[in-house]
């Protein structure tokens, strides 16, 4: 049945309430009408355009007695239309109008920041847009782009629906080098502007042997060719008896891609029986070099001239470590705990050296270098996150590598935060934020001021105290992360941003467990001292 509807028409008696001339919505939102009439239990009809309605998901018509109602669920612009109830010959229409809704990408999230604190890791954070509730993105998008290349091509390397950190691993690029990396935020109708992290970082893929070195016998003034096929592209360097090799008029060496080479021009007689090595990130191999014309003349000697020679030239035996179990090997350590990292060697007169991420490591405050017998140690008094990373122990023969993660203690709710960081000037001026918002005088937090040393004091952690907090002087930036979470909170020094001149030395982050007397309210805040 059909009717054609030009204007409301009202029969006294049967319809008590009718419906508005027209209602306005916008598109999402849902369209409501409301009809009463004289009697229950009459036949009634709702119409749009002069269709009749049935219910549906998204039609709902519903009847109370008297009330008659009819819902449409988020309407959208082609459900503009004339929309009619009809009971008897009595009947009142409305004209339905949808606004379509203003679509748009979602705005660029802020507050971009890289952390490069763990070993061939960067840990990228960010924070959603002011206005990211009334245009939410659905995801965002990381590209990353390869410095020094002369390309200006960005890769998309992952997408995310609603976290707002990542952490990018040395394994998941290509090849070593030095990465930089945007973000962008996307939703259906398009995506934001990209910004930009703010410094790159340097990432090593995990790469394995695929062809190892090989002996070489090449004739005296010849030239020597050594050659290593990997996993992945890596950045490596060639050691001749222990020397690490310069390029120059007779070493060169190059890398193309997954492959690795070595030339020595115009080998010597004094080359025979030297040991060529090749290290890069989680890789070492060797292999010897032998001159002809030497061998020749070995052989050309005597029985007992040759039994001499081997007797006297042969090589000491290699210094090998004793196997380690994987928890040795793998140490996860409470910040504030000491680190204690030992291995043992076939030869107990054997030189090692320490390294951190490649770095020779030395005696210093706080850190202990030891050597007992066949034992070789090295002792970190007091666990920062800074010492996290992978160390090794090089006895030229063989190497022992250990990964090291310090985490900061969990503290129960109710105990002190202390966020520190150090000045190289004492009169340089700073200024804490929480979650970008300058922090001001009030009870409950304390801002600290001595001598080079600046700290923020949280007295009593409740779960608001949870966020991003920063400490800012002229050029420089810290920050920290503080997540509450149940009866426990986690603290992790997220980046530190340097420029010159710099005035921010370094930053701690520690808590004193105290007793709670008078739990703060939501709006406790600082108090500068």
């Amino acid at each position: 049945m059909c009717y054609e509807i030009t204007q409301n028409i009202f029969l006294p008696g049967t319809i008590l309430r009718k419906l508005p001339r027209k209602v306005d919505v916008l598109e999402g939102e849902n369209a409501a009408f409301c009809v009463e009439v004289e009697k229950e239990e009459m036949d009634i009809h709702w119409y749009k355009d002069g269709v009749e309605l049935r219910e549906t998901h998204q039609t709902i018509i519903k009847s109370f007695g008297r009330t008659h109602i009819l819902v449409f669920v988020n309407t959208m612009p082609e459900d503009t239309g004339l929309v009619t109830f009809l009971v008897g010959r009595s009947k009142t229409s409305s004209q339905l109008r949808v606004k379509a809704a203003r679509h748009c990408p979602p705005s660029s999230p802020v507050g971009v920041q890289i952390n490069t604190e763990r070993a061939n890791a960067a840990l990228l954070s960010w924070i959603p847009a002011q206005d990211s509730r009334r245009n939410p993105p659905s995801g965002y998008v990381l590209e990353r782009q390869e410095v020094g290349t002369g390309s200006q091509e960005w890769l998309q390397c992952l997408t995310t629906d609603s976290a707002t950190s990542v952490e990018i691993l040395g394994d998941s690029v290509p090849c070593e080098a030095d990465y930089r990396f945007r973000i962008c935020s996307v939703n259906k109708y398009g995506k934001s502007n990209n910004v930009e992290f703010p410094r790159a970082v340097h990432l090593v893929p995990v790469a394995r042997i695929q062809a190892p070195l090989q002996d070489a016998l090449v004739p005296e003034g010849q030239d020597a060719l050594f050659s290593i096929e990997l996993s992945a592209s890596v950045i490596g360097t060639w050691f001749l008896n222990g020397t690490q090799l310069q390029e120059d008029e007779r070493f060169s060496m190059r890398r193309s891609r997954t492959h690795q080479s070595l030339r020595i021009r115009g080998v010597r007689d004094t080359d025979n029986g030297a040991e060529i090595t090749f290290i890069a990130y989680g890789i070492r191999d060797s292999a010897a070099l032998y001159i002809q014309g030497m061998c020749d003349h070995f052989h050309s000697l005597p029985k007992q001239d040759q039994i001499l020679i081997v007797f006297l030239t042969s090589a000491a035996p290699l210094v090998k470590f004793s196997p380690l179990s994987e928890m040795d090997r793998n140490k996860f350590v409470e910040a504030g705990n000491p680190i204690v990292l030992y291995c043992e060697l076939s030869d107990p007169a054997a030189p090692v050296h320490w390294y951190k991420n490649g770095v020779e490591l030395q005696k210093m405050e706080g850190v202990h270098i030891q050597s007992e017998g066949t034992m070789r140690r090295i002792v970190i008094q007091s666990a920062e996150f800074s010492h996290s990373g992978v160390y090794c122990c090089d006895a030229i023969d063989d190497v022992i590598r250990f990964n090291v993660e310090s985490s900061f203690k969990t503290i129960h709710k109710g105990c002190s935060i202390v966020l520190q960081c150090e000045l190289s000037d004492p009169s340089a001026q700073v200024h804490w934020y929480k979650d970008g918002s300058k922090l001001h005088p009030q009870n409950g937090v304390d801002i600290l001021t001595d001598g080079l040393v600046r700290k923020l004091i949280v007295h009593s952690a409740e779960f608001f105290h949870s966020g991003l907090y920063c400490c800012k002087t002229k050029g420089d930036t810290i920050m920290f992360n503080v997540d509450i979470k149940g009866d426990l909170f986690y603290l992790k020094q997220l980046s530190l941003t340097l420029r010159e001149p710099s005035h921010l030395k370094r930053a701690k982050l520690w808590s004193w467990n105290v007793k709670l007397q008078t739990p703060l309210c939501p709006s406790a805040g600082i108090k500068m001292v």
